[in-house]
C-alpha cells in the first residue's frame, strides 16, 4: 500500500453556503495530507475530494458541506520533518 503524501499548501475556500465568492472566502496555509492518488486531501479535520474539471474556480470539494476549495501545493515535506498545524491567514 502506498504512503500518504504530506505537502505545505495554501487553501482558499471558494464558496460560502454554496455560492461562489470572488477571490475566495477563507484562506489557510500549512500542512495537509493527500491520498496516494491525490484524489483526497485531509486538513484541519476536513476531507476534500478532487473535482474532475473544476468548479467555481476550485479543484477540491468538501465531502461534508459541499463547499469548493482551491488547493495549491508549495513543497513536499519530508517524512521525519516536524509537522505544523493548519492556521488561518
Amino acid at each position: 500500500m502506498a504512503n500518504k503524501k504530506h505537502y505545505k499548501v495554501a487553501i482558499t475556500q471558494m464558496t460560502k453556503n454554496g455560492a461562489y465568492v470572488y477571490g475566495g472566502f477563507n484562506h489557510y496555509s500549512g500542512e495537509v495530507t493527500f491520498s496516494p492518488t491525490f484524489n483526497h486531501c485531509y486538513f484541519n479535520g476536513i476531507t476534500l475530494k478532487k473535482i474532475k474539471g473544476g468548479r467555481s474556480g476550485g479543484n477540491y470539494e468538501c465531502i461534508d458541506s459541499g463547499e469548493v476549495y482551491r488547493v495549491m501545493k508549495f513543497e513536499k515535506l519530508e517524512k521525519n520533518k516536524e509537522r505544523n498545524k493548519i492556521k488561518n491567514v
